[in-house]
């Protein structure tokens, strides 16, 4: 149970990545191949993920604990205000208005601007938890601190691991 505690923002980071893609890309399959079930999934998808992206910002890191945190909660801050912009107006204007957004160009370029968003927010928050890759043994993907064989001193450099080499 710790375990999830501890990495609940891993977890609950990719329910907006994925929904919030998928709310676009079911608009535009709904345009064009004019499926008005197609723009449901796509609001239904809005919704859920604009609720994810409060999720994921709630359980996010602490700014201490890596400098690198401050662009990445500001663009996911960012994606969660467009996201929840978007499920309100949409939902709203269904309700009110009986209006269907999901085809509506501007409603789609803000959708677009939430993809762009999530996309890059997750890139920000991939290179914080993965170093990319130098051609050092041990320096790949899943040997960070914490993570991977590096963590448990296995097939780490000995720098790294704190020891001094022996020559």
């Amino acid at each position: 149970m710790d375990y999830i505690l501890n990495n609940l923002h891993f977890i609950v980071t990719h329910v907006p990545i994925a929904l919030l893609i998928f709310s676009f890309v079911f608009d535009l399959i709904a345009l064009i191949f004019k499926k008005r079930d197609w723009h449901s999934a796509g609001m239904l998808c809005m919704i859920v993920g604009a609720l994810g992206t409060v999720a994921a910002v709630l359980t996010g890191p602490s700014p201490w604990r890596n400098p690198l945190v401050v662009p990445h909660e500001l663009y996911a801050r960012l994606t969660m205000f467009l996201a929840i912009v978007l499920a309100i107006v949409r939902v709203g204007l269904l309700i009110w208005k009986k209006l269907e957004l999901g085809r509506n160009p501007i409603y789609l370029i803000g959708a677009l601007a939430a993809v762009i968003l999530v996309s890059y927010t997750g890139h920000l928050g991939g290179q914080m938890v993965h170093r990319p890759m130098t051609g050092v043994p041990g320096s790949g993907p899943g040997t960070g601190p914490g993570q991977g064989p590096g963590a448990s001193g296995v097939g780490a450099p000995a720098a790294a691991n704190g020891q001094a080499s022996a020559k």
